[in-house]
This record gives C-alpha cells, structure tokens and sequence, in this order.
C-alpha cells in the first residue's frame, strides 16, 4: 500500500489522535468529546474509535483521566448505559479493524499477483540472456 503525504504512519495513529485531541481542548477550548467528533469528521472515522485510541494511549502515558461521576437519580441505568456506549464503541473499533483486515488481504493478493509475474519475467530473462 502506498503511503500518501501527510498520512499516519503505521502504529501511530493512537499517538496521533492523542496529539490532535490535546491541541483541540487546549487551542480551542473544545471538550473532549467535541475534540473526538471533529476528528471524527476530518477523518471518516467513528467517534468511538477515535475516543478509544485517545483513551488507549492517556492511559499509557499515565494522563490524570478524571471520570465523570453518575448523575442523581439514574440509579443502576448509568453502568448499563456506559456497558452499552463502551460495547458499542468496541463493535465500532471492531469494524474498522475488520476493514483494515479486508483491505490488508486485498492488497497481499495483489502483491502476490505481481510477485508471480516478477517470477516468470525473471526466469524469461535468464533464458534468454
């Protein structure tokens, strides 16, 4: 696959989101979920999967998270609410990676393809040199 200009690098992109996430909240004053809907929009990925990668990568790097703490009232509605927003963003980051997974074997098909041909052609010329 070739790798466009200004595209993430392999096993960057958690890093990559982290950075853009923390310069929207503190440039702009954008919460973070405000920060992961407008990377969100800029590059077609989920909102979850973008909030996953930032997550997954503040918790590397040992980044005071505060939590937010159930509202009065709800009861036990609030953990099946985030069971169900945290299942819904693992079926989101599911999705994407079963993308990339698809889009990964595409291209080791191809590259095949032209290994074959790279083969034959190289067999022709020492036959014929």
């Amino acid at each position: 696959m070739s790798e466009e200009a200004g595209a993430p690098q392999h096993g960057k992109i958690g890093e990559q989101i982290f950075e853009q996430v923390e310069r929207l909240v503190s440039a702009e004053k954008l919460t973070r979920t405000q920060a992961f809907q407008r990377i969100s929009d800029e590059t077609g990925r989920r909102p979850g999967t973008v909030a996953a990668n930032y997550y997954r990568i503040a918790r590397l790097r040992g980044a005071p998270l505060k939590r937010r703490r159930p509202r009065a009232g709800r009861g036990g509605a609030s953990g099946q609410t985030d069971g169900a927003a945290a299942l819904a963003s693992a079926q989101e980051a599911l999705a994407e990676l079963a993308g990339v997974v698809k889009r990964q074997d595409a291209e080791l098909t191809r590259l095949r393809e032209h290994s074959v041909q790279l083969d034959r052609l190289k067999r022709w010329m020492d036959k014929n040199m």
